[in-house]
């Protein structure tokens, strides 16, 4: 497969449906890889959406998508030969806090997100992987975000959307001190919060504004923020990474 990364150059844009459900969209500029389907998740993977042959995918997002979740979630845990069960994170427990204080409503709540790390593209039919289409700043960023325990992070920031049922609040700051992998120079993890959640749908803007680059190279969020944002940022494109 060609290991070009391509960028999404036409806008991605909310549209209005039928039944007032809002679908997000676009088109990867010399999509090749034929039609197939958009999933979510890590270990388990949820089918979200959906791409054609020439490039354009759409991806609805749902009211009443964490029942959905929630549903799906409780069957897998169910079957007898399944060696993990999977739980939802609290919105509390999303915002980890080893020094400093974060206001919480309706912490206790659960969430879902759509876009973790990126979502990923692929022909279940076909067993074909395509990759991963992530909402990011910059190609470089979307590279290091992807890459969970790489420590290649870049300074730019992706977008993500959280689900919850009732209006819930995390504002603060936290810090945390850490240990990189090369040397043993510690460096500071600052977290700040600013996440107002309505029932339903919310954009979440995650950014790195600095960088801790260890002996080594490897590179460390040592400015990050979570911030609740309405509209997607101008600036922001869907960068294609291929398998």
């Amino acid at each position: 497969m060609n290991n070009t990364v391509l960028l999404l150059l036409t806008l991605v844009i909310f549209t209005s449906q039928s039944r007032g459900q809002e679908t997000l969209s676009g088109s990867i500029e010399g999509w090749t890889q034929g039609e197939g389907e958009v999933y979510t998740g890590v270990f388990s993977l949820t089918e979200v959406g959906s791409i054609d042959a020439l490039g354009n995918f759409e991806i609805p997002l749902k009211p009443g998508y964490l029942s959905e979740v929630k549903e799906k979630m409780a069957a897998e845990n169910s079957d007898p030969e399944r060696k993990f069960s999977s739980e939802l994170m609290t919105l509390g427990e999303s915002c980890q806090c080893a020094e400093g204080n974060i206001e919480l409503v309706n912490g206790d709540q659960e969430l879902t997100t759509l876009a973790i790390l990126g979502f990923m593209l692929a022909n279940m039919e076909k067993k074909e992987k395509f990759g991963l289409l992530i909402p990011a700043s910059s190609k470089d960023f979307a590279e290091g975000y992807s890459k969970l325990g790489a420590y290649e992070h870049q300074t730019g920031y992706a977008v993500d959307w959280y689900y919850v049922d009732k209006p819930g609040v995390a504002k603060g700051d936290c810090s945390m001190e850490s240990y990189p992998v090369n040397g043993d120079q510690m460096y500071t993890r600052n977290t700040s919060y600013n996440l107002d959640l309505k029932p339903g749908w919310n954009l979440i803007k995650y950014e790195i504004s600095e960088i801790f680059t260890d002996e080594g190279g490897k590179r460390y969020p040592v400015q990050e923020s979570y911030t609740s944002i309405l509209e997607l940022p101008s600036d922001m494109q869907f960068v294609f990474l291929p398998e």
